[in-house]
């Protein structure tokens, strides 16, 4: 089973400063690789209670991105997809780079 690090890294917000949309990456790990992902989430659901932009917290943040994934979270799952692609490309090389001097 693969483990999930969440980090936000930007916040997208109305006028009113309300969080629109929110700039995030998730590192997949299998505990021997891990491949980072960046995604762009907008929420359809306004939290409960508005929460004042500067008193947001990362936590708080990646708590909504969890709760308007869905059951079944559509970024991590993405996120495993991205982590399970990493390591066929790494096993089996198709491309290579360098200069031959």
């Amino acid at each position: 089973m693969n483990t999930y690090e969440y980090k936000v890294t930007n916040l997208i917000r109305n006028p009113d400063g309300i969080v629109a949309t929110t700039q995030f990456s998730i590192t997949a790990s299998d505990g021997v690789d891990s491949f980072t992902h960046n995604y762009n989430f907008g929420f359809a659901n306004k939290p409960v209670t508005p929460t004042a932009f500067n008193d947001l917290t990362e936590a708080k943040v990646i708590e909504w991105i969890k709760r308007d994934s869905g059951a079944e979270n559509q970024h991590e799952a993405s996120a495993d997809a991205e982590l399970a692609a990493w390591k066929l490309r790494k096993a089996a090389p198709v491309v290579t780079a360098g200069v031959p001097w």
